[in-house]
């Protein structure tokens, strides 16, 4: 597994187990922790949102790439954690002057949910219009399904809550999990620890998800140059239009030895 099972992330809440035809009884029962998480950019409050409390650096950084915000992560000079006594955490981040120009440009208005992608931003042609992604080599469908395996058994969270979202992105310099109780949270989690780790936009080739696909992770993938995406679940109608618009193989349901399609199926090969 990629980490340990955190405080922060599972507290132990007590239950009523219930079941049909048979007397109740009381448990503690694993649950995930969902937190505010603030970020103040160069002195300004930039968003409020809400998050499993852990890989918090991996979140902050792959939201303000995801956002349009940094574009290296370099541009971070100085940051503080500070957390209150109710386990709220706040990142007073210190952007250089053009990533702090281009925060200012941006600042959510609202607070943002952890199932949410666009709380806050007031207008929906402000939007990150990220170029679409240069083609890469095929890649195998066999190929496709090991990497979305290895997500799923590395779901440490969702093993023992059964609430967490996972994302995985793949390439040559092998691969990056991260769970989070929101889905975008958990795609922000990952491009945030690859980018930790060195990685560039396009040193990935695949970007995965446990979760249904909107048009935002897809929207996220191309921010990274990610050229296919693939989720375990199902897609919607924007993340196709998202997809093809931005050159991206779009696959859903990549469970159980099969996926559909649904976007630049030219990117796929065929197992030999």
């Amino acid at each position: 597994m990629y980490l340990e099972v955190d405080k922060e992330a599972i507290g132990w809440r007590p239950a009523v187990l219930v079941r049909s035809g048979l007397s109740a009884h009381e448990r503690q029962e694993a649950i995930l922790e969902e937190a505010a998480l603030s970020l103040v950019i160069n002195g300004a409050s930039y968003a409020v949102m809400m998050v499993t409390p852990i890989d918090r650096d991996d979140f902050v950084r792959g939201f303000l790439w995801s956002e349009g915000i940094l574009r290296d992560i370099t541009e971070v000079i100085a940051w503080e954690w500070v957390t209150t006594a109710a386990g709220h955490w706040t990142a007073y981040l210190q952007l250089a002057p053009p990533a702090a120009q281009r925060a200012a440009g941006k600042r959510r208005e609202l607070v943002g949910a952890s199932a949410c992608g666009l709380c806050g931003i007031p207008r929906f042609d402000g939007l990150v219009p990220f170029p679409s992604v240069p083609v890469a080599a095929p890649l195998r469908p066999d190929w496709v399904h090991e990497q979305m395996t290895h997500m799923v058994r590395q779901q440490t969270l969702n093993h023992r809550t059964g609430t967490a979202h996972a994302a995985i992105l793949a390439g040559t310099a092998g691969t990056v999990v991260r769970e989070d109780i929101g889905r975008h949270n958990a795609v922000d989690k990952v491009i945030g620890a690859a980018l930790a780790r060195g990685w560039r936009p396009g040193d990935a080739v695949l970007l995965g998800v446990s979760s249904r696909l909107s048009f935002e992770i897809a929207l996220k993938a191309a921010g990274f140059a990610v050229p296919a995406v693939a989720a375990i679940s199902g897609v919607s109608s924007l993340a196709i239009h998202t997809a093809e618009s931005h050159g991206l193989m779009l696959a859903g349901y990549a469970r159980d030895g099969r996926m559909t399609i649904y976007a630049h199926s030219e990117h796929l090969a065929h197992n030999p």
